[in-house]
């Protein structure tokens, strides 16, 4: 037999009579469910939300039903992330089922009867509060314009760089089932760019139930030259299994996952080196990992300029190449200045502070006992860095 409570109202307003209500209605039931939607005060088209609660009034609900029913389960009906630590700790489970169309219903019935198993995973991470969140102190902006001041660290790349504790990961989700990863592997332990290489790993269900998990594929990129999230999502499969079967999943991965932005270049660059691979059930959650090295086939032209520094000239393959010479002794002729040690002489980290000026303005330092001006000296290798 159901029961049915109102439980709260259509607006944000406190009610306790319906509070009152639902908990006599709760206490003598088997299981309780506590369908929860924001109101169209919080929540329409047109406008964003403030903030991610739910009404006072859904949050008490919510605590005085599972105060006295142990058997409770929350169904959230909502576009995003809404906050949960008041009340999450009370309930024995909480159904995400997002903004459904008119056959929602009945989707729901199937999944807490147990007619289907849930299988989805979160496709956002859902914070502990507003103020952890990315974009927070940037929106909602000013004068008509908002910054988006996280750049690359948007989502689980700002709490994995941030190591910020979250509610819910993205890419997690439950199922009545459960399933085990083994045997990861890759095509290729080294690859170029053109070939990619492609990612397998054996996953068991290894729960009562059939199920589909949906295997992730991040990627990790030991060194570059531009700040990258600690891991990217490159790929994914959704996989359906019996009861103790198993079956291999394999991702491919092309040279874009490997690949980021070059402003300067103003085009995808993977650069030659040693990329991670991680293979989870969620962003948190790394089942397995391989290493693989990739070799770049691609010929990009020099950057460098006449205000290039020490370091930009010796990490470029053609800079380093006409400049060694030039500067080795540059480095001779400083160290002699400075007395053979300039770090204790100065009490300074002298190549630290080499590294990050203009080539031009270190050799300036010198330039009476160049064989030419300092600037002509930069023409000149410039000239030989773009020939070459």
């Amino acid at each position: 037999m159901l029961t049915y409570s109102e439980g709260y109202p259509a607006g944000d307003d406190m009610q306790q009579p319906l509070i009152d209500a639902a908990v006599g209605t709760a206490r003598d039931a088997d299981v309780a469910l506590v369908f929860v939607a924001l109101p169209a005060s919080k929540e329409s088209e047109g406008y964003d939300r403030t903030d991610l609660d739910l009404t006072a009034q859904q949050v008490a609900l919510i605590k005085a039903v599972s105060a006295v029913q142990p058997r409770t389960v929350v169904i959230l009906h909502n576009s995003s992330a809404v906050a949960m630590v008041e009340w999450i700790d009370g309930v024995a489970a909480v159904l995400e089922a997002w903004l459904m169309g008119q056959a929602g219903g009945g989707a729901i019935a199937d999944i807490l009867y147990g007619v289907v198993n849930p299988s989805g995973k979160l496709a956002e991470t859902f914070p502990l509060r507003l103020e952890d969140t990315p974009a927070f102190i940037n929106f909602p902006g000013e004068h008509g314009q908002v910054r988006y001041g996280e750049g690359l660290f948007i989502g689980y790349r700002y709490y994995d760089a941030k190591q910020a504790p979250v509610l819910f990961p993205f890419g997690y989700g439950l199922s009545y089932t459960t399933f085990a990863y083994h045997n990861a592997h890759v095509s290729a332990a080294s690859f170029r760019d053109v070939e990619g290489v492609t990612v397998s790993v054996d996953v068991t269900n290894t729960g009562m139930v059939a199920g589909k998990e949906i295997v992730q594929i991040y990627v990790h990129d030991r060194q570059c030259k531009f700040v990258r999230p600690q891991k990217e999502l490159k790929g994914f499969a959704k996989v359906e299994l019996q009861p103790g079967a198993t079956k291999s999943v394999s991702v491919d991965l092309d040279f874009r996952a490997f690949a980021f932005w070059h402003p300067g270049h103003k085009q995808w660059v993977a650069e030659d080196g040693d990329f991670d691979i991680l293979i989870g059930a969620s962003s948190a959650d790394i089942r397995a990992t391989a290493s693989v090295t990739l070799q770049a086939t691609h010929t990009l032209p020099s950057l460098l300029d006449a205000t290039s520094t020490v370091r930009e000239w010796i990490e470029d393959p053609r800079g380093r190449a006409v400049s060694a010479g030039l500067f080795q002794q540059m480095m001779t002729q400083m160290g002699a200045n400075f007395g053979g040690d300039s770090d204790a002489s100065i009490g300074m980290d002298m190549m630290g502070f080499i590294m990050e000026m203009p080539m031009a303005s270190v050799l300036g330092f010198q330039e009476a006992a160049l064989p030419a001006p300092a600037e002509m000296i930069v023409a000149d290798l410039l000239r030989q860095v773009h020939q070459a």
